[in-house]
């Protein structure tokens, strides 16, 4: 995990090695950048349904993120209004599970969210499964990440000052 319970970002925080995944990765034409200001990360882009695409992330190196001790995420943000989830990956294939919360803001203004750790979803190639993380599994995250797929084509901004496990 990193050396402390907070991620910060922007030009001095400690997410340098963060990298976006699109789904170009399976053919798609969305595409997105992450550009470092002093406070935050600027996480923006385009999201194109062509091609079955859809989706644009921001994620994490893989490492041992052990979220047994932790009851929820907390993130700082602010957006144009459109849905993101944060994730938590347990395997490295894109076939496993993996687990979201989904969180938004249409207001353009800073805001705080606290997203409850036992609350996140699992879902199977990118369907909801209808179960929720387990203690154990919070043992094993290999990989943090904000992604968008709602479904939608457009453009997206997303500014993101932290990320912190409580």
């Amino acid at each position: 995990m990193y050396t402390s319970d907070i991620i910060n970002f922007g030009k001095d925080g400690n997410t340098m090695d963060w990298v976006i995944i699109n789904d170009g990765v399976m053919g798609g034409l969305s595409q997105s950048t992450a550009v470092s200001y002093d406070n935050y990360v600027l996480f923006s882009g385009t999201t194109s349904l062509k091609n079955n695409g859809g989706f644009a992330s921001y994620r994490s190196p893989y490492g041992n993120y052990n979220l047994k001790d932790y009851k929820a995420v907390e993130i700082k943000f602010k957006s144009t209004g459109r849905s993101f989830y944060f994730q938590l990956d347990a395997y490295r294939s894109w076939w496993n599970p993996n687990y979201k919360h989904q969180f938004s803001s249409n207001n353009n203004e800073w805001i705080t969210v606290q997203l409850p750790l036992t609350e996140f979803k699992e879902y199977k190639v990118g369907q909801q499964t209808g179960k929720k993380i387990s203690q154990s599994q919070l043992d094993d995250v290999l990989r943090l990440g904000i992604i968008l797929l709602d479904k939608k084509e457009g453009t997206f901004e997303l500014q993101i000052d932290y990320i912190k496990f409580i």
